[in-house]
């Protein structure tokens, strides 16, 4: 996995997300994606429940490299690549750990959002400044 990566997210994949040709299915990637976006989100802005999730997912793309099966172990690396006034750009590496196999890699976008009003918001300056401090330490 590249080392730009600073948060690697472990995957189990399990037998439920196979499908009938006996590999992950295309779907369950976006699963995997937002396991590894929200623990990203907890570990580096903070809280623990989807409360506390202050964003919308907007966009989501994946470039499937390498056929996944059951019992495999992969890991994710997510990273925030760009920041607007209210949106930020997330990009993933799915990788089978120990190894130079890049299953898989992809790139959302999330929007701030306020819930209590139902609107997009400006990004708050706490969060921007946690992820630039995330991102930035080596």
């Amino acid at each position: 996995m590249s080392g730009a990566y600073r948060m690697r997210v472990p995957i189990e994949v399990r037998f439920r997300d196979t499908d009938a040709m006996g590999h992950v299915n295309n779907a369950v990637y976006f699963t995997y994606l937002e396991a590894a976006r929200n623990a990203y989100w907890f570990h580096v802005v903070g809280g623990s429940s989807e409360r506390d999730l202050g964003f919308i997912l907007a966009r989501a793309e994946c470039d499937f490299r390498a056929a996944v099966k059951f019992g495999e172990a992969l890991e994710v690396g997510v990273r925030v690549a760009e920041m607007g006034r209210s949106s930020f750009v997330m990009e993933y590496e799915l990788v089978v750990p120990g190894s130079a196999r890049v299953v898989a890699t992809a790139k959302t976008v999330q929007v701030s959002y306020d819930y209590a009003t139902a609107r997009t918001r400006p990004l708050p300056d706490a969060t921007r400044e946690a992820i630039e401090r995330f991102e930035r330490s080596s």
